[in-house]
């Protein structure tokens, strides 16, 4: 079988119009991808991927409909997805990939950390046929997220100091063990913040320095907003059980 050619980018959400809006990086292929795309054409990608990342049958559309719900959410919303499709030669429907991850991304504060911040969900990996080994679409999902955070988010908020995610204790797919030690080959670390039902994890990113100072002001601030998240107090967990990481 011939290698599928990936075709990657993030998606930036606008809930007030139900559209998602194409971020592209030079480093990928997104030609396949639209430019602009609905909710539930967005969720119907999505919840396709999930029949096999999270055994999801999507039964009268269920997992479609609370993925739009996901997306048009107002607290903690989503405010990117990215994904990366895995297409055969010759194909031109986005819906026909055989290979694909994908992840969104909310602002939370999770009612632990001092500031809001990204919190990764949602991440998937599905193979719909057995293709030649290459690089996981989930790395390149992962990659796309980071630069964002940094090229975008960063600069319009010097509060931003990394990107998170939460390993549920008992998932229904996987165990927790294999699911914190796949996300630390990504440079995630376990928060010693944990609850009753998550464990917590966090990446840092550092912000680029001012041309005209050292930031080192900017290095405190971040300095302080990581000692919080990984050792804050704990507290009430609002709405994540309806985000999911395989």
């Amino acid at each position: 079988m011939s290698n599928p050619e990936y075709h990657s980018a993030i998606y930036k959400i606008n809930p007030n119009k139900q559209i998602a809006t194409r971020i592209i990086f030079k480093d990928y292929n997104c030609t396949l991808l639209p430019k602009k795309i609905e909710f539930n054409e967005l969720a119907e990608i999505l919840s396709k991927m999930q029949k096999i990342c999270f055994e999801d049958k999507n039964v009268n559309n269920e997992n479609t409909n609370r993925i739009i719900d996901l997306l048009l959410e107002k607290k903690d919303k989503t405010f990117i997805v990215a994904i990366s499709l895995g297409y055969l030669p010759g194909v031109s429907d986005v819906m026909d990939f055989v290979d694909g991850g994908a992840a969104t991304v909310q602002k939370s504060n999770l009612e632990f950390l001092k500031f809001q911040q990204p919190w990764i969900n949602e991440v998937c990996r599905s193979k719909f046929k057995d293709i030649p080994l290459g690089k996981s679409p989930v790395n390149i999902v992962m990659e796309m997220i980071e630069k964002y955070i940094k090229l975008y988010l960063m600069k319009t908020s010097k509060k931003i100091d990394g990107m998170y995610l939460y390993v549920e204790k008992n998932p229904d797919h996987g165990n927790a063990d294999f699911l914190l030690k796949y996300y630390e080959k990504y440079g995630f670390k376990k928060m010693a913040h944990e609850d009753n039902e998550y464990f917590y994890m966090y990446k840092g990113i550092k912000h680029s320095p001012s041309k005209l100072s050292t930031n080192v002001s900017l290095k405190k601030s971040i300095n302080s907003q990581s000692t919080v998240s990984t050792n804050g107090s704990l507290g009430q967990n609002g709405g994540k059980k309806t985000r999911r990481n395989y």
